[in-house]
């Protein structure tokens, strides 16, 4: 069968033809797999039970799905982070890992033997990656509540309001801190955000169940619109930044405090919100006539989908040249990833996001774009 992947500029296309062929028989490779786990410890798919051979192919495609954001990019690394994270949710849920690196060892045979060889060689190296990652991640992932602070024990509160169902305990917990003089940007970056991750970690953990992390994620939205209904606003500088996540990316809370940070900085924000589909944002970009495009990528699921989203607003006239500016969670794990997906700038935080997004947007006539460390580019 021929595949023809639709390429991205500026990356490796042996990289893309490698990551759509592996796509275009993942579930078979997945399958293949887990067959050959099967055989070499029939154990192993036995100790999960009567739907070990369903769990243990779930986990395979979820495992190749970031194997081809991985060829995609040409960074193993975002392969390798999803393999720790397996490891550590197996661990936190008492399943035996002796499972997973069956499994990692049966991708990386099952890709070598079924690929064409050049393409083979390229996909076991990214395997061979995640195998050697798994014998040395850690076991569990810290909780960023565990730090003996204030808004610390803020956040711990808050999250406690909000799995007993007590919303308007949880309101008036942030209502009270803003009260007592605790800023907006620390309100999300100390007490917001950190319960936002917990969450998560608690999930990998299956200490909580997807309907907890709903209700959290409807509150936290709730705070949220409170806070910026009240929350101090620098004069307007005549900026206008648009803002929004790749389409399939379902995550909006991290945007709306980019968002907010923003406004707190005096920009006009035209927030769109997450998952919108590339050539919305393009049309977008050229019907609100911004001066900066921000978005975020939540998973590193959704990495090829955000390079996608900037090659379209590229390939528009009004988005030709402007400053784009990235962050998110892949963007961490691989520090150039944001190169790779056509931005001009990264950002870690939401107060740094508009800090670069000041110094990508504010610049003297004739000067180059800058990059992510502020330097020329």
């Amino acid at each position: 069968m021929r595949v023809h992947p639709t390429t991205l500029p500026n990356l490796d296309a042996h990289g893309q033809f490698v990551a759509a062929l592996v796509g275009s028989a993942k579930k078979a490779h997945a399958a293949g797999a887990v067959l050959r786990v099967a055989d070499a410890n029939p154990g192993a798919v036995a100790a999960f039970g009567a739907a070990g051979f369903l769990d243990l192919k779930t986990h395979a495609e979820g495992l190749l799905d970031h194997l081809i954001q991985a060829l995609t990019f040409a960074r193993p690394a975002l392969y390798a982070d999803q393999v720790g994270w397996l490891k550590q949710a197996f661990v936190a849920r008492g399943i035996d890992t002796t499972a997973l690196a069956l499994l990692l060892a049966a991708l990386r045979d099952e890709l070598a033997a079924e690929l064409p060889p050049e393409a083979a060689q390229t996909a076991r190296a990214v395997a061979e990656a995640g195998l050697r990652h798994f014998e040395s991640a850690p076991a569990e992932t810290p909780s960023p509540l565990s730090a003996a602070t204030r808004e610390t024990e803020l956040a711990k509160r808050y999250l406690l309001a909000v799995f007993e169902g007590r919303r308007l305990d949880a309101i008036r917990i942030a209502e009270d801190a803003i009260a007592a003089g605790l800023s907006v940007p620390d309100l999300y970056s100390k007490v917001l955000g950190p319960a936002q991750v917990e969450i998560g970690r608690m999930w990998q953990r299956g200490e909580v169940h997807v309907a907890e992390e709903h209700l959290s994620s409807r509150i936290t939205e709730q705070v949220m619109s409170i806070v910026n209904a009240r929350m101090p606003r620098a004069p307007r500088n005549g900026q206008r930044v648009l803002i929004t996540s790749a389409n399939g990316d379902l995550h909006d809370i991290g945007l709306r405090m980019v968002a907010d940070h923003f406004e707190m900085q005096g920009w006009e924000v035209v927030f769109l919100g997450a998952s919108t589909p590339a050539e919305d944002v393009a049309a977008a970009v050229r019907d609100f006539e911004v001066d900066l495009v921000a978005v975020a990528a939540k998973l590193v699921l959704h990495v090829r989908t955000t390079a996608e989203l900037i090659a379209a607003v590229r390939g528009s006239v009004a988005g030709r040249h402007l400053p784009i500016l990235v962050g998110g969670y892949p963007f961490q794990i691989v520090p150039d990833l944001w190169r790779l997906v056509g931005a001009d700038g990264v950002a870690t935080s939401a107060a740094q996001a508009v800090e670069v997004g000041e110094r990508l947007v504010v610049r003297p006539p004739g000067r180059s774009r800058e990059r992510a460390d502020g330097t020329p580019s």
